[in-house]
């Protein structure tokens, strides 16, 4: 069982489904989801937690997070804050 899943050149609704695949599948772990676009929105929607990076792709994926930040050096804190 993996600790964590990285996604990287896939479909907005492939990512989305990732984050419902290991919600149904793990339903005790916190799923959480990262995104600076408007194609990584239904991703951020779908998990527990979702963090919007305000960034040159527009504000979509901010608005729709619980979390928002403007780069991606704050992460770090972030993580461990919460």
């Amino acid at each position: 069982c993996a600790k964590a899943v990285i996604a990287c050149r896939v479909s907005p609704k492939q990512k989305t489904e990732i984050v419902e695949l290991v919600r149904q599948s793990e339903p005790h772990k916190v799923t959480l989801a990262i995104g600076d676009g408007a194609n990584d929105v239904g991703m951020i929607q779908a998990a527990h937690i979702g963090v919007g990076l305000h960034g040159k792709e527009g504000v979509e994926a901010v608005l729709a997070s619980d979390f928002a930040t403007g780069r991606f050096h704050f992460l770090g804190r972030l993580l461990l804050v919460h």
